[in-house]
């Protein structure tokens, strides 16, 4: 049996990243997260820690989302 067969056809292939999730999910504005983004250049950081940081998202919000991306990736 292949590989591509063994795959589960409810599963993305391709999971979205965490800040087009948030934005999907509208926790956050697609402006903050182009800021986060531009911020994420110029230091370090994951996004979802750098919107917390500015204020962009709650902790709270941050983790339902992490958890709606990790159930996509079926760990």
């Amino acid at each position: 049996m292949s590989a591509q067969s063994k795959k589960n056809p409810w599963r993305p292939s391709v999971v979205p990243p965490i800040g087009s999730l948030l934005v999907a999910e509208e926790y956050i504005v697609p402006q903050d997260l182009d800021f986060a983004l531009e911020h994420q250049k110029h230091g370090k950081g994951l996004i979802g820690e750098i919107l917390v940081r500015i204020g962009a998202v709650e902790p709270g919000e941050l983790e339902r989302v992490l958890n709606i991306q990790k159930k996509m990736t079926g760990r």
